[in-house]
């Protein structure tokens, strides 16, 4: 519940017509949802422009309506008869009223970051706190400047803690959605090579997901992996104390070669407590002992307790560990944090194994960077098998200049971890082709398909009974029709 007057002190806007005292019921991005008596606010995106819906939002009995400055170009138009209010930046707007009604719980809120992992990562948090509370999270990945606040505006005196997921593809992007949610506890996964078409570098990936500290007061705590080179610069004493400041360590083959500082150059100080995990048992919180299961994986916590969890791929030991160090902050018990993970599903189309007869399909389609792509390869490569392993690598995008190197590294890593076949498809499949065949594999085993409606045609005659099959690319190349047309084929045999 707002009133005009809250919004407009949230927003500092200028009310076009209405009344201050007058009471909403809540807030609206989309018309086909609104409610009676909510504020639409209407954006202008790349694709729609909320202004067109003005109208249709108030025969749905709207309250009010927010608009930006200029989006309204009907000259004629005549303001209907609810509360009109104006501002200079709607998008904005809207995380200034998501940060207001934040700003009404004094509640614990978690943040997640990183380039990998943030999605998989906040669905532990989340399954783990809920054995003790009421947990608001985001719907999917919901975690920009638009999903973060309308997550916090879903808050409610039964909500016990937040957890939100937050993204970004720009420098001040994750600073804004930590002044919108203040968090007070922030998990960073790790720094990888993702969105550099924008983010140029791994030393400008390690500052945006930095930025997530730029609003946290001196209270808040941080829990950090161990184990990630530029993550291990959080802390300058920390960081010294593992090496990691001053010297210049050898960079794993997935980012050699990328323009980046040398390391130690720059350490971004804090003073809040860092918590931090790993496969390092310096770690406050490590994993040793660890077993890679047909379904699944087990591993010792800090050694002293079995934890077992029912998804694919070491790489998911990482993110169930950041989610037992924020658990442990609230005082979850082991055996709830051990009964949750153990309980746990891996989000929809994130190393998602689907079985038809003797078919196994990894469907990990939801999207892809280099860091993501080498992790599931591994995944696969570590799984016994009886039949062949087979790759369906779709482009990975926002890769900028660096593009053809990543997609020539994909190819080789699958062909060094003993693939059977390789299916190439996009723009920059010949990469993958060509660093496959590098690696030694035979070019009869690389299947090349320009598009994904290609390879859906070409996919059905090259799979046996037998295979597993790991399907994988960025969200724009609908990697999942693949996995959509195979299911189809196999789900009756």
């Amino acid at each position: 519940m707002f009133t005009v007057k809250d919004i407009l002190t949230a927003v500092k806007g200028k009310l076009l017509s209405g009344y201050p005292d007058e009471i909403l019921t809540g807030l609206s991005t989309d018309t086909r949802k609104i409610k009676k008596g909510e504020l639409f606010l209407a954006i202008k995106g790349e694709k729609f422009d909320g202004h067109s819906f003005i109208l249709d939002a108030v025969a749905k009995g709207a309250g009010g309506v927010l608009v930006q400055e200029g989006g309204i170009t009907n000259a004629n138009f005549k303001l209907p008869d609810v509360s009109f209010i104006s501002v200079s930046d709607s998008i904005k707007a809207l995380g200034d009223i998501g940060n207001f009604h934040r700003s009404r719980f004094s509640i614990p809120v978690i943040g997640i970051t990183g380039s990998n992992g943030k999605t998989t990562t906040k669905e532990m948090v989340s399954a783990i706190l809920s054995k003790k509370f009421n947990v608001l999270k985001n719907f999917g990945t919901e975690n920009n400047n638009i999903g973060v606040p309308l997550t916090l505006m879903r808050l409610t005196s039964e909500h016990g803690i937040a957890v939100l997921e937050m993204g970004a593809n720009h420098l001040g992007e994750i600073k804004r959605l930590s002044e919108i949610a203040r968090p007070t506890i922030a998990i960073i996964t790790n720094v990888g090579p993702s969105h550099l078409e924008y983010l140029e570098d791994l030393d400008t990936v390690f500052k945006a997901k930095a930025e997530i500290l730029k609003h946290m007061d001196q209270s808040a705590k941080l829990i950090l992996n161990a184990d990630d080179e530029y993550l291990r610069k959080m802390e300058p004493t920390r960081a010294k104390a593992r090496g990691s400041c001053g010297r210049n360590t050898e960079r794993p083959e997935h980012i050699r070669g990328i323009k980046a500082a040398v390391l130690g150059r720059e350490c971004i100080k804090t003073s809040l407590k860092v918590t931090w995990f790993g496969f390092d048992k310096e770690a406050d919180f490590y994993a040793d002992k660890i077993n890679l299961e047909p379904d699944g994986i087990s591993f010792r916590l800090n050694g002293k307790w079995d934890i077992s969890l029912g998804v694919l791929g070491r790489h998911n030991i990482y993110n169930a560990l950041a989610a037992i160090a924020c658990a442990w902050e609230f005082g979850i018990s082991i055996e709830d944090i051990k009964d949750a993970l153990k309980e746990f599903k891996v989000p929809n189309m994130r190393m998602e194994v689907k079985r038809f007869g003797d078919i196994k399909i990894i469907n990990d389609t939801y999207n892809a960077n280099p860091q993501s792509m080498k992790q599931a390869i591994e995944a696969l490569r570590d799984m016994v098998t009886d039949g062949r392993k087979i790759l369906i690598a779709g482009d990975m995008l926002e890769l900028g200049t660096f593009s053809g190197r990543f997609h020539h590294l994909v190819g080789k890593q699958a062909a060094e971890s003993g693939f059977d076949l390789i299916v190439a498809v996009g723009k920059l499949a010949e990469y993958i082709s060509a660093g496959a065949q590098e690696a030694g594999m035979s070019e009869r085993k690389i299947k090349l398909c320009a598009a994904t409606k290609e390879a859906r045609e070409k996919v059905a005659t090259l799979i046996k009974k037998g295979d597993t099959i790991l399907v994988k690319g960025s969200r724009a190349m609908r990697m999942e029709e693949i996995v959509g047309d195979l299911e189809a084929q196999f789900k009756t045999t």
